[in-house]
């Protein structure tokens, strides 16, 4: 069986609505087989990667103010004021 057979099969197991143990016997597939399988792309899904740095472009206002605006492609949004204590919105 190929990797993308055991992703695929993996995939159809988490989404089937009952117990690994139950989905596997209604399969015909060993348990410990699958949970091999799972356990393997777990640990493929949850690598660290690797810390990387951030383009920043500072935008040039016209008017000026006492507080900084952080945006995160996460989402994340901050704002810090005198004496810059940071507020996560």
């Amino acid at each position: 069986m190929t990797k993308t057979e055991r992703l695929a099969l993996v995939k159809e197991c988490r989404v089937s609505g009952i117990t690994a143990k139950a989905w596997c016997k209604a399969k015909g597939i060993q348990y410990r087989q699958y949970v091999a399988w799972a356990t393997k792309l777990n640990r493929e899904e949850n690598q660290i990667q690797p810390q990387q740095w951030a383009d920043v472009t500072l935008a040039k206002e016209e008017s000026s103010t006492d507080e900084i605006r952080l945006s995160c492609g996460n989402g994340c949004n901050s704002v810090a004021q005198p004496p810059f204590v940071v507020l996560f919105m």
